[in-house]
């Protein structure tokens, strides 16, 4: 069996690749945004106001860690780039595309600092950001 697939779709489909880490994590995480709270809102199985709250709680955390996750990708792939403009880091063959490359190294120093930042920001700023929102759109609730 086999699925045609038209040419402008395949341009899409090819374009996919050269999205930037950053942007994918923005194209990601607000598809997350969107779909995770209003899976939460609409669960049958709980009540009401354990849906609002819950829905309030995932909004809150997809859009913390995605704010933080595309500014943290979004420096790191240029300081990837700086690092391979000012010769810092090379590649060991001249035969390597130099944009490809930079683009490499871009993409590894922002998984670095992706997984760096999780356990230094993300957490913390869950924490204290949760505790924030979900104070002011349901205060007296919490305990």
């Amino acid at each position: 069996m086999s699925l045609p697939i038209g040419p402008r779709f395949t341009t899409h489909i090819m374009n996919t690749g050269t999205i930037s880490s950053s942007n994918h994590r923005l194209l990601i995480g607000g598809t997350g945004l969107v779909t995770r709270p209003a899976i939460d809102y609409y669960n049958g199985d709980v009540d009401v106001e354990t849906r609002k709250y819950s829905a309030a709680k995932t909004a809150v955390k997809v859009a913390i860690t995605v704010f933080n996750g595309v500014l943290t990708r979004y420096f790191a792939e240029k300081l990837g780039i700086m690092l391979v403009k000012k010769g810092i880091i090379q590649p060991i063959s001249k035969n390597i595309d130099p944009t490809a490359f930079a683009g490499g190294v871009a993409t590894v120093v922002s998984f670095l600092a992706t997984v760096l930042t999780t356990f230094t920001l993300d957490i913390p700023l869950l924490n204290s950001g949760l505790n924030f929102a979900l104070d002011k759109l349901f205060p007296g609730q919490r305990k």
